[in-house]
């Protein structure tokens, strides 16, 4: 059984798979209470659907690419859900802040934003997501060394872009090309 904030479908707006359709599942729960937390819905009211029930919610849409965010997907271990996904023929993405990467490790993609700079997880996931502002100290962002793609996110509005952070976002790109820039394009284009 999951717990289910929302499905949706829309397109993804961060990360490798940017400008991708894909179906959103948004789980319940989190380990963490940040305060740029842009999605608090995970915090609110649920459903509990089996899998199947989920599965075919998701085959509503033409696409093959499955998003998993929250909250935190690792709270639970939902590698047989993503095997189940699979089976489908689908590809599954998952956004996670690391909490514990063996209860996604199936996932073919998996986005780590990690919010502790000070425990960095450096296996286990397919790209960095650093969500950063003007204040946020970057020094220990900077300092990765790392094969793995590092993308670096403004924090915004929960609905809209903040253009000082995305600014700051871009000259930090700019001046370390190492970096690549997410921008959540889904927020520059006003949908879900």
């Amino acid at each position: 059984m999951l717990k289910i904030v929302e499905i949706f479908y829309s397109i993804q707006g961060e990360g490798k798979f940017s400008g991708y359709p894909c179906v959103f599942v948004r789980l319940h729960g989190c380990n963490l209470d940040c305060s740029f937390c842009d999605e608090p819905l995970h915090k609110g009211a649920y459903e509990t659907f089996t899998c199947k029930e989920v599965l075919k919610q998701i085959k509503k849409y033409p696409t093959k690419h499955v998003v998993i965010t929250g909250g935190e997907p690792s709270l639970n271990d939902i590698n047989e859900f993503i095997d189940m996904l699979h089976f489908e023929g689908l590809h599954i993405a998952v956004e996670t802040n690391g909490y514990r990467f063996e209860n996604i490790k199936n996932a073919d993609h998996i986005t780590y934003s990690p919010k502790d700079l000070n425990s960095l997880h450096v296996e286990g996931f397919s790209e960095y997501k650093f969500v950063v502002e003007v204040d946020s100290d970057i020094e220990k962002i900077i300092s990765i060394k790392s094969q793995i793609p590092i993308y670096i996110q403004p924090i915004n509005f929960k609905d809209s872009v903040n253009k000082v952070n995305t600014d700051f976002c871009i000259e930090l790109v700019k001046k370390y090309p190492h970096f690549r820039l997410s921008v959540q394009l889904h927020k520059y284009l006003g949908i879900e």
